[in-house]
């Protein structure tokens, strides 16, 4: 079983509200299917999740009840939207995925309809959405990629994202690491390397990363936005850089 990221950077333009990147998507549904692999997806929110949950402060819990209301509502419709043109794209190229919402909260029924899903033969497509538990919150796509690899027995973890991996310097294309230990990644993002969370969006990441490697999976970070390089991924060849799972 292997578990995609969709990177909300890749299947829309995080610069446009609401754009969604149709050619993209549809052709990264064709390589998912053309791969041949069982596979869990998630997919990130982009352009679509992150205006209206911003404006609302979502993030920050009950800040504004009152008002916040209005914005759990828009940034749930807005994500769905976005699901319902993911999975337009997956039904396209013959994947049988079926959506499974984290809305209103990540429990263990969540889980036990993915891993129903899955026995019956079909794709649960999850992604970034905006819960509530007592409070209000977002849960992100990296979180659920954690929740998938430590609830299935997973292979291999790949991120699909805008850039070609992960760089010690963003601003330097010659400092991409090819492959690396939990360990080795650390050290790169934990030594004041704060350029790379503005430039690649990367740093953000790591956590989830670390968590995934460590509990036996493999990570691969690619760039989706160059043909072919997730069918590869999913097959085991990495054009960008791969975590070794922690032994």
């Amino acid at each position: 079983m292997i578990v995609i990221k969709l990177g909300g950077s890749v299947i829309t333009d995080k610069e446009k509200d609401s754009h969604f990147n149709k050619r993209i998507t549809y052709r990264l549904a064709e390589e998912i299917a053309s791969a041949g692999k069982k596979v869990l997806i998630v997919h990130g929110a982009g352009s679509f999740g992150h205006p209206q949950a911003k404006r609302y402060r979502l993030n920050e819990g009950f800040v504004d009840k009152k008002r916040q209301v209005e914005g759990i509502s828009l940034t749930h419709f807005s994500v769905r939207v976005l699901n319902l043109k993911v999975m337009e794209a997956l039904r396209h190229a013959g994947i049988p995925a079926v959506s499974i919402p984290p809305f209103p909260f990540i429990d263990e029924s969540f889980i036990e309809k993915a891993k129903v899903a899955v026995k019956d033969g079909l794709v649960p497509v999850t992604f970034g959405d905006v819960v509530l538990d007592g409070n209000v919150s977002i849960i992100s796509g990296d979180i659920l990629m954690e929740i998938f690899a430590r609830e299935f027995e997973v292979e291999r973890a790949i991120f699909v994202t805008n850039v070609d991996g992960i760089y010690e310097d963003p601003l330097r294309k010659e400092t991409l690491i090819r492959e690396c230990t939990v360990k080795e990644l650390e050290k790169v993002f934990f030594k004041g390397n704060a350029g790379a969370d503005v430039t690649s969006g990367m740093a953000g990441k790591v956590k989830s990363i670390k968590e995934i490697a460590y509990s036996g999976v493999e990570v691969d970070v690619i760039n989706g936005r160059k043909p072919g390089r997730l069918k590869d991924a999913i097959n085991g060849i990495v054009a960008g850089t791969r975590v070794r799972k922690n032994e």
